[in-house]
């Protein structure tokens, strides 16, 4: 019996010791580690970190001490990290251009980078990222040179872009280099049309201007709704500079608003419209109120997202009783075309300060029953259920 007890703790402790394997990091400095790698003919591992990044935290507690993780990194690479906020760190940082945290980064014994990824990765994907890291032609540098050798192309692009922003680096300029290099006939290309639509904003661009000469073709391959989308941001870019400035430059606004028209820009006045909305909200809050009240349900009378949004804030800003049935009126469109939890408490609150209590009461008791039936917790529609409660004190 003894000798079953002690065999019992012996493998009882053996596997413990199995599951708590952990990957061994270097402790000397940056220039020990590069001799030991050319020492042992073998890549470094390095942990790009810092002491405030949750993640990098996350990744050494859940990731480093997974065995399998462990095994392959202390057989395969000298590993290395050190924060990149102090001593030797802070160089590194500039020198392997580390724009977040964790970096994820594989050099060879004479400090060329090898591969490198960015971001909290588990432990199956960091496992590839190692491997990938060993193989010729798969490594960050092998794969991108090998594109860029290739130029590129629709079918590249994206991938390329996929690369370079898992290492944490800027896409954008890349992207405005290959745009600027591509026929203006294929900017109508499924691919490239999406890097226009989510790249693109100058409205003087190339881009732009291809795009309100072939409106119908866009539409007709990518549907109206997308394709107006992106030229109502193309005309919102027009008055960005006077929304954004630090003072309220009226009469360079107003000009800039009659040069915009003669362009005869498609969806003029809404783009006009938001952009008096945007600019009264920086610089005149009583008078976005007078304008939302005007003309927002006009503009977006298909849009619940941003009708509730409005109405919300009317019934956190707002007293005037006039412009609060505005705000009645656009949640309650916004509920005609999303009859949800969300939507429906609004509702609720807007009609509730606009004081017609017994709607208010009607839409607060749909709002939980909508609530309950989303699944949603109790805490969840708390405020929903004061709301009621303060609505039936009223009705009293």
């Amino acid at each position: 019996m003894k000798n079953i007890l002690l065999a019992a703790i012996v493998l009882s402790f053996i596997c413990g010791q199995a599951q708590n394997r952990s990957i061994v990091f270097e402790t000397g400095n940056w220039a020990s580690v590069l001799e030991k790698a050319k020492k042992e003919n073998k890549p470094i591992f390095v942990d790009a970190f810092t002491t405030w990044c949750g993640p990098c935290k996350q990744m050494a507690k859940t990731v480093f001490t997974n065995d399998s993780v462990a095994d392959f990194f202390n057989t395969k690479f000298i590993n290395y990290k050190f924060d990149m906020e102090k001593g030797e760190g802070i160089e590194f940082a500039k020198k392997y251009q580390v724009n977040c945290y964790p970096n994820l980064i594989i050099v060879n014994g004479e400090g060329t980078l090898v591969h490198r990824s960015a971001g909290m990765l588990q432990a199956p994907v960091f496992l590839t990222f190692a491997r990938n890291g060993l193989t010729p032609g798969k490594t960050f540098v092998d794969i991108k040179s090998a594109y860029e050798k290739e130029g590129l192309n629709e079918n590249n692009v994206f991938k390329y872009i996929e690369l370079i922003s898992s290492a944490c680096f800027n896409s954008s300029p890349f992207v405005t280099t290959y745009i600027g290099s591509i026929k203006e006939e294929d900017l109508i290309k499924p691919n490239n049309w999406k890097l226009v639509k989510d790249h693109v904003s100058d409205y003087k661009s190339r881009e732009a201007n291809y795009l309100l000469k072939n409106i119908s073709s866009f539409e007709s391959k990518f549907g109206k709704e997308e394709v107006q989308q992106k030229l109502l941001e193309f005309g919102s870019n027009y008055f960005q500079s006077y929304i954004k400035a630090k003072t309220y430059d009226k009469t360079g606004f107003e000009k800039a608003k009659l040069d915009f028209k003669a362009l005869n820009w498609p969806n003029s006045e809404k783009t006009l419209f938001d952009a008096d909305l945007q600019i009264s909200s920086r610089f005149d809050k009583p008078n976005y109120y007078k304008l939302a009240s005007k003309d927002f349900l006009k503009y977006y009378n298909n849009d619940a997202n941003a009708l509730n949004g409005m109405a919300w804030n009317y019934y956190e800003e707002v007293t005037d009783q006039e412009q609060l049935k505005s705000a009645v009126s656009m949640s309650k469109r916004a509920c005609e075309i999303e009859n949800n939890y969300a939507n429906l408490d609004t509702y609720a609150c807007v009609l509730y300060k606009a004081g017609n209590y017994p709607q208010a009461e009607k839409t607060a008791q749909l709002s939980i029953e909508k609530a309950k039936k989303e699944n949603l917790k109790e805490e969840d529609y708390h405020e929903t259920t004061e709301l009621l409660k303060k609505i039936q004190a009223n009705l009293k």
